[in-house]
């Protein structure tokens, strides 16, 4: 891979910039041939038909997921190389205040995130509350049927009114300037970021293409993180499908969630019986790709926790392989109560100014990250879930922490120095 985008590079510096901006055409293309892939009443369509649906929606998904898998797998190639020109030819201090200020300026993707979009509606609708121009009532029915979709994922359930009124009872708590202000920041999320950016360049004297490295890594970064929020989307849209899949065949949604696409399109078309292949299942469910990386290969149980035994004896994790330092993910120093969270239904155990803990996050943890003061977790790179978020909301972030879901408790007093990747408890 990291020979690939450097062939890439050699031949046009700009060349891996034109690759990933065709995803914003295929985002848009998405967002809008997706949801006409469903229908009124899906009890009409015989099962062949149903599994026709099915597959066009996969069929998009692939698409994005070409995206998300690029950013995570390539995340490392960047670092050492922002590294270079931060400390070598700007002759910055390493983890120092400046060079994470410095290096997470320059990797500010260009255009807002889908995720700041959604908070900045909602914080519009909180002081319209305020302002008594909208009600706590209509307020959450707008943006569960704007953004409900986004914690889908794979597994996540849509946000619906009652979360919404939820947070917007939480947030009319909050001053009304406290929120326009953070509302027109948001509103000018560009025309900041750029300003940043040019000050930066200025002060500095940063080459142009030294300055595209960081460039390259805020795409792949932004089209990572919107390429899942579209795999969400069309998660959302498949819901009704998997609803009708389990009445035909006396499932839950949860099973026919855990059946591969290949298995659901089989079992649609009677090849195989459903519960027979759920229970073959068992434990250990894993996949891979052939040589040529166009086949995907699905493991049977046995040989998923041969593979998975070998990993876990012989394998040395890339990230969280620290106990006692992690990798700052977003620049800061807080204290504040840690709250543990081993999943999304942990949500109502963090409350305003707690830092929140995980071995990593996802879309679905964003209600409790919105009420955060910082987040630790003990895996994930640069453009991991946590890190991007946190950067999003300017709070500090410290990922690939080694067993801190083990080392800290719930209300533990803790301080975090993202600058320096420790957390610590204070006694």
């Amino acid at each position: 891979m990291y020979n690939r985008i450097t062939e890439i590079n050699r031949k046009d510096y700009k060349g891996l910039q034109k690759k990933l901006n065709t995803f914003y055409k295929l985002k848009k293309s998405f967002i809008l041939e997706v949801p006409k892939i469903s229908v009124k009443n899906y009890k009409k369509l015989s099962n062949k038909q149903l599994a026709q649906l099915y597959l066009n929606n996969r069929h998009w998904v692939h698409q994005a997921a070409v995206f998300d898998q690029f950013g995570w797998i390539a995340e490392e190639y960047w670092p050492p190389k922002m590294k270079d020109i931060l400390v070598n030819k700007l002759g910055i201090k390493e983890d120092s205040q400046e060079y994470h200020t410095v290096l997470f300026a320059l990797t500010k993707p260009e255009e807002i995130s889908t995720t700041l979009v959604e908070k900045r509606d909602v914080l519009k609708e909180a002081a319209a509350i305020k302002k008594h121009k909208q009600s706590i009532s209509k307020a959450s029915k707008k943006l569960s049927k704007l953004y409900g979709w986004m914690p889908v994922f794979t597994f996540g359930t849509p946000w619906d009114e009652s979360h919404y009124t939820t947070e917007l009872k939480g947030l009319i708590k909050i001053d009304l300037r406290e929120l326009e202000s953070e509302i027109k920041s948001l509103v000018n999320y560009s025309k900041i970021r750029n300003q940043e950016i040019k000050n930066i360049v200025q002060k500095y004297n940063i080459e142009t293409k030294d300055l595209q490295i960081f460039y390259d890594f805020a795409l792949a970064l932004d089209t990572r993180n919107e390429g899942e929020y579209l795999v969400s989307l069309a998660g959302y849209y498949l819901l009704p499908i998997y609803k009708e899949i389990a009445k035909r065949f006396s499932l839950s949604v949860k099973q026919v969630r855990c059946l591969y696409e290949k298995e659901i399109v089989e079992v649609l078309l009677g090849k195989i019986d459903p519960e027979k292949r759920l229970h073959e299942k068992g434990k250990f469910i894993g996949w891979g790709f052939g040589s040529d990386l166009t086949e995907r290969i699905n493991f049977k149980t046995k040989d998923t926790e041969k593979i998975y035994k070998h990993i876990e004896r012989n394998v040395i994790n890339l990230q969280g392989n620290d106990d006692n330092q992690g990798v700052c993910a977003s620049p800061g120093k807080i204290k504040g109560r840690a709250k543990i969270m081993n999943s999304p239904n942990d949500d109502k155990k963090v409350h305003q100014g707690d830092i929140l803990i995980a071995y990593a996050t996802t879309v679905d943890y964003l209600p409790a990250m919105k009420r955060a003061a910082a987040f630790v977790t003990e895996v994930g790179g640069l453009t991991c879930h946590a890190a991007v978020v946190a950067r999003e909301f300017g709070v500090p972030c410290v990922v690939g922490l080694k067993n801190s879901t083990i080392n800290f408790k719930d209300g533990d007093l803790i301080e975090v120095d993202a600058n320096k990747g420790i957390v610590r408890k204070i006694k």
